[in-house]
């Protein structure tokens, strides 16, 4: 069931984008801190904060898509009667992004992002009961977000993004995108 849906939605955008004149570019990239709500399992334990990298590809003056890539600090779990667990996560989003208001140094955007987040625990010991496991759990994170031009060419960025799937959290991104083609000029 699940890869029937998958290869429609892939052939519908392949359909679409190949039908729509599309002059993307990556024109800027960039990273910083993410901080996150727990994850909704009372077993995982993930550390806060994270790191965040990105490109931003500008497809016209409302359209952007932003790849990033999102790692936690790992984080251990002490147990009383068990070994220790490490516990990682990292998540791949690509976030498809409308620009809502322009103003002369303000983009306020909202986005909808295709995410897979990975955890993968690490038992010190491991026993018959207790595995080490990997998991990839795909989901869609909601959300909106503000891009500030602070200089010639570095934005500021903050980005507030729900993601919904089998380990739903709330999560804050904060950090700063480099323009290293140049702008043009310094408004949007």
């Amino acid at each position: 069931m699940y890869r029937f849906n998958f290869r429609i939605i892939f052939l519908f955008i392949l359909t679409v984008s190949g039908l729509i004149p599309v002059n993307a570019q990556l024109n800027r990239m960039g990273g910083g801190l993410t901080f996150n709500t727990p994850i909704s399992s009372p077993d995982l334990n993930i550390g806060n904060p994270g790191f965040n990298l990105r490109g931003v590809y500008e497809i016209n003056r409302k359209f952007f898509v932003i790849p990033s890539v999102t790692f936690q600090l790992p984080k251990t779990k002490h147990y009383r009667d068990a070994p220790d667990k490490l516990t990682l996560l990292a998540s791949v989003d690509a976030n498809i992004t409308y620009a809502i208001a322009i103003e002369k140094e303000l983009l306020f955007y909202a986005l909808i992002a295709p995410n897979f987040t990975n955890v993968y625990t690490d038992w010190k010991q491991e026993t018959d009961k207790l595995k080490d496991k990997y998991q990839l759990c795909p989901g869609i994170g909601i959300g909106t977000g503000i891009e500030m031009i602070v200089e010639k060419n570095v934005n500021a960025y903050t980005q507030i993004e729900y993601v919904i799937g089998r380990y739903q959290q709330l999560v804050i991104f904060i950090g700063i995108h480099y323009y290293f083609e140049g702008r043009i000029r310094r408004i949007w």
